[in-house]
Parts: C-alpha cells; structure tokens; sequence
C-alpha cells in the first residue's frame, strides 16, 4: 500500500500484513540498511517524537527495552532469522481515501535504524503497515474514523515461484461493491484474524475433511482454526489435512509428483498447450458460513511453464497466505468480527 509520512510529507510503499500490530519504516541513520535507497529521515519531519519507555504506547508492546536516552525500543524477528531494531514514535500519517487526503497526527509507529541478516521482502519493500488486532495497530489507532472497517484486494499473482518468506503485497483502493458473503472470525490471539475452516474441495470433489485427527496447536487450541494473513506467502494446513488435499490434487492432476532442488514445494509435471494451468483444479475453501473458491492460478505456482507447484505447503500453525487471495475484496468488520468476501478484478481501481 502507499504510505504518506511525516511534515513535510513523503510518498513510500508499505508492506501490508494483518498479522502485525506494528507500523514501521525505514530510518536515517541505518548503516547496516543494505540496498535502501528511500528512507525516512526523522530529523527533517516537525511532526515526528520519539517514545520515552514511561509511555503509555510503550507499555502496550509485549517486549520492550530502553535506549540510553531513555527511548522505548524493541527487535521483530523473523523466522528466517532476520530482524529489525525499532525505536518507537509518533508522526503523523496521510493517505488519500478517494475524496481527498486525511490527516492523521500522532499515529505510533516505529523508526528502524539497524537490521540483521536481510529478510527478502523487505529488501523489496522495506516499510510495513500492521493491521492485527491488537492496539498498536494502524485500524485499531484509527478505529473510529474508519468505523473499526477495512478492506483489501490484492492483484493477481506472477507465474513464477518466489521467497517463501513475508511476503510484500501492494493492494489497490476499490469502492465496495454488493455480493459479499460472510464469515465470523475469532480471535485467541489478540493480534490474529482466525477463520473456522469446516471442510476443502478439489474441483466438484468435497473431501470431507477429518479434522478430528488434525494437531491443535497450542497457538490456535482448534484443529479447524486457521489464520488470514496478508502477509505471508503460501497457505499451511495441519499436515494430516495437508495430506488429504496433497493426494487428492496428485489423483486430479495424474502426473509425477516431486519437490524440485532446493524448494520445499510439492510439484507436478505437466502439459503447456498455451495455458499453463490447463488440467490443473480450481479449490474451494469452506469457511463456516461462506465458501472461498480458488482458480488454479490461485493454488499452483509455475516453474518453467512445464512443472505446477502446489503453493499449499503443512505446518505448525494453519495460515491462509497471500498467494490464494488475489482478486478477491477482503472486507473486515473489526466491531462485529465478521470478515467479507466478494470476487473482482483487482488490478482495476
């Protein structure tokens, strides 16, 4: 998403993940900032104020630590092992809701002056916008001037096989439109949106998942829960339901199966006539009270037009990735924990 930041303002992409509570950018000085061309430089903006420790803001972060200035700071890590050293502030936020610009002073939000071994998308996109559930989050701190709404529509995905890593996702502004179907969420984690997910289907074929033997996670504590996120790649299954759905599709598709060097993807064979997804099937996702259909530009990923790879993967704590979601508009009712969906061409504005 586009980010206006700071007095005078300046224009940045932003990574949007709505499993964060937190609001970061870039920041002057940042030697270990490899390969940032575009940084926030909080010593030209009049708006921007560092956080002391005795803030209240500061006292909402899980973990925290205190500069020898007394600044409230703290590390996000990645699992890949990456991580950002961020000092906690304020400044002020713009963005452009169609009609004009609205101005948002003191949002809190994070200046990121060291980071560790690169995390990928971040090299691409550095700055991120939370939109969790907890209270440092952009729609939590700004709740009641969007009426606790928001809204996404991602584009449409590459062909090509990318980083399995957070990946960045640039949305579109759309007006809401009519045909949403809903679903409740809960949340056993203040920060995540957690859908109920009642069964799959692989084309016509509805599995009928036995969730009864899936692992609960001590995360999620419910073997049918799964987080959306906007910011992470594939979608993970708990693996006795990722095994259900992996031998399924191996049956559809009928050709060799393998995982390819160096990628943790299960893939197939298969014949390019012109349309790469040509015999591959559509999947439907059954949340309670709504169904989420998936084309197979949705589901595969492609290698060299020829091998399709699976872009569901199993793991530890069920996700609903990013890859899936393209031009579908996500709408999230934050007051009524009722998530949305209507389909659309999200590459229109």
């Amino acid at each position: 998403m586009k980010l206006s930041l700071a007095t005078p303002s300046h224009l940045y992409w932003a990574t949007l993940v709505t499993v964060s509570d937190l609001i970061w950018t870039m920041c002057h000085p940042c030697d270990s900032c490899s390969g940032q061309t575009s940084m926030f430089d909080p010593l030209q903006s009049s708006t921007y104020k560092s956080q002391t420790c005795s803030a209240s803001s500061c006292m909402e972060l899980p973990i925290h630590g205190c500069t020898i200035n007394q600044l409230c700071g703290f590390i996000y890590s990645y699992e890949d092992n990456s991580f950002v050293e961020v000092i906690l502030a304020s400044e002020t936020l713009l963005f452009d809701n169609g009609a004009g610009t609205i101005k948002l002073p003191e949002i809190v939000s994070g200046c990121v002056h060291q980071d560790g071994p690169p995390n990928p998308s971040l090299l691409e996109v550095p700055d991120l916008v939370g939109l969790g559930g907890g209270p440092l989050s952009l729609v939590n701190q700004i709740g009641s001037s969007i009426d606790d709404k928001f809204a996404y529509c991602l584009p449409p995905n590459s062909n090509e096989i990318t980083s399995d890593s957070s990946n960045p996702v640039r949305t579109q502004s759309f007006q809401a439109r009519k045909g949403f179907k809903k679903c409740q969420w809960h949340q056993v984690v203040l920060t995540y949106h957690v859908l109920n997910l009642i069964d799959i289907s692989i084309g016509n074929n509805r599995l009928k998942i036995q969730f009864g033997g899936a692992q609960m996670t001590a995360l999620l504590g419910d073997a049918r829960s799964i987080i959306i996120d906007s910011g992470t790649t594939l979608t993970y299954l708990a693996k006795d339901v990722y095994d259900q759905v992996a031998n399924v599709v191996a049956n559809v598709i009928n050709h060799e199966c393998f995982y390819p060097a160096k990628q943790d993807y299960l893939c197939h064979h298969v014949e390019n006539n012109g349309d790469p997804y040509e015999g591959l099937p559509e999947m439907t996702f059954h949340f309670a009270n709504a169904d989420w259909k998936l084309p197979p530009s949705n589901i595969f990923r492609m290698v060299e037009s020829v091998i399709a790879c699976l872009a569901i993967k199993d793991g530890e704590v069920p996700i609903f990735g990013n890859v899936v979601q393209p031009n579908m508009h996500v709408k999230y009712d934050l007051g009524k924990r009722l998530l949305s969906l209507a389909p659309a061409e999200c590459t229109q504005g």
